[in-house]
């Protein structure tokens, strides 16, 4: 195997590759999965509820119960899938197959779950829970080997981090398509029918999913995987737990992970009662949504130059340490116009270095994985993997469930002119405290596996599969 000698912090050729660099249909391939399920978590979030309650007339309390009930049993379920997708090996591979296995019934209870068949009021609610319990576990279970994918078919930092630019950008072609695309498509594939308009809407959202599950199991092949001896001992649950969490680099990315998703969720919760009753102009959320978009997309664009100039810990730390700032001056920013722009200016920089630090903060954990098995000689990707899944979702529910206790403990009372302390409050939420939430991010300051750590793990891991071939 070839070693090249590079300076610090070059990104392009630090890790020594058996295989080379991966095509752009490999880099696509690798990083759809995050698009398809961006479709399937927005038609959730967007219009299930509308769809359950006022297509189907399902009561509203059985509903909000079972969003919640399938949300925890789906964060219960995925991580003993990751543990039973690393320990088995299908013929046809380790991770990739699970994109098909799991991509097209997932494609398939998507389309059910959005389909009336005008049953009786008990069927529906039987045939609801059912469908979208199996719904909501198969779009989370298939981030299991969907994040274990990367460390699988590619050991180059400039490959990961090109994979995380890919990665965005669908991500926010999916988020937009649904968001621009959605209502329309269903009222004129409907005519007038929103039940027919929905279910149509869903089956050509499954046969696009299930063509992306195709397309990624004819283009992935995953070349860093070691093949055990069948007779060896499979690793135990315990034994892979100590792995993971002993591992602190993983640990170091769960707090990130988590801390992000909560400090954004909260944020997300109260800007609208916060642009209406601070600013007093509710059309600020389509301005800031610009403002998260372009600014986000300039920075990941210019991400990987940044990352192989400063390094990726330190393009991710500055990033959290611009992301804390900008968001504890909001609580200091005044409820006048010039107030207005300095809140989007500051908001635009946040975006921007948040954009900068996305690419190579998704390269982390790869490198996390490829730590853990360096250590303790055992692939735990999917496992990993599926519990910075759980992470995001724990920080969804969260946030919410904190932006609506905190919004009752500030007194705030809808349609009607807030008191001063109410005001007070929803700055707090809007500033202070998702600014404390983000200091936890400055964990990665504490990441030590430096670039030339992993082309060092890269070579060893190398090594370990040339003498279980021999």
């Amino acid at each position: 195997m070839q070693q090249v000698e590079v300076p610090q912090h070059n990104t392009n050729n630090i890790i020594t590759e058996e295989y080379g660099k991966l095509t752009i249909r490999e880099k696509v391939a690798s990083s759809l999965g995050g698009m398809t399920g961006t479709i399937h978590t927005q038609m959730i979030t967007m219009f299930l509820l509308f769809f359950y309650t006022d297509v189907m007339k399902i009561n509203p309390a059985y509903v909000a119960g079972l969003l919640l009930c399938a949300r925890i049993v789906s964060a219960a379920i995925v991580p003993f899938f990751g543990v039973f997708v690393d320990k088995v090996t299908t013929p046809w591979g380790k991770y990739v197959p699970w994109l098909m296995i799991l991509g097209v019934p997932s494609a398939i209870f998507g389309w059910l779950t959005f389909t009336d068949f005008n049953l009786s009021p008990d069927s529906k609610i039987l045939y609801a829970t059912v469908t979208y319990l199996v719904y909501s576990i198969l779009v989370e279970a298939i981030h299991a080997p969907g994040s274990a994918v990367g460390p699988a078919i590619t050991k180059r930092i400039e490959d990961r981090v090109s994979m995380g630019q890919i990665g965005y950008f669908l991500v926010v072609f999916g988020a937009i398509l649904v968001s621009v695309a959605a209502q329309p498509l269903y009222k004129a594939l409907g005519g007038g029918n929103d039940a027919k308009g929905f279910s149509m809407l869903m089956g050509i959202i499954a046969v696009m999913c299930i063509l992306v599950s195709l397309f990624q199991v004819t283009s992935l092949k995953e070349k860093y995987i070691t093949k055990h001896k069948k007779e060896e001992k499979k690793p135990s649950l315990k034994e892979m737990a100590i792995a993971v969490f002993t591992n602190k680099a993983a640990i170091i990315i769960y707090i990130y992970v988590l801390a992000i998703h909560l400090s954004t969720g909260i944020r997300n919760a109260i800007s609208l009662h916060y642009y209406k009753y601070y600013f007093h102009n509710e059309n600020l959320i389509v301005v800031m949504g610009i403002v998260a978009i372009v600014p986000t997309i300039i920075g990941v664009l210019f991400s990987a130059k940044i990352t192989k100039r400063f390094g990726l810990k330190t393009n991710v730390l500055t990033g959290a340490i611009l992301s804390v700032l900008t968001t504890a001056i909001i609580p200091f920013i005044p409820a006048t116009s010039t107030g207005a722009v300095l809140f989007i200016a500051s908001s635009a920089i946040g975006s921007l270095f948040q954009g900068l630090a996305a690419p190579a903060q998704g390269a982390m954990m790869p490198a996390a994985m490829d730590y853990t098995e360096w250590k303790s000689g055992m692939n735990v990707n999917a496992f990993m993997g599926s519990i910075q899944g759980v992470m995001k979702n724990f920080a969804v529910a969260i946030s919410g469930f904190v932006a609506a206790a905190s919004l009752a403990f500030v007194g705030y009372v809808p349609g009607v002119e807030q008191s001063s302390q109410t005001i007070f409050g929803l700055k707090m939420l809007m500033g202070v405290l998702p600014a404390i939430i983000l200091v936890f991010t400055a964990a990665v300051a504490w990441f030590d596996i430096s670039e030339e750590k992993q082309a060092q793990i890269a070579r060893d891991l190398a090594d370990r599969r040339k003498a279980v071939q021999s």
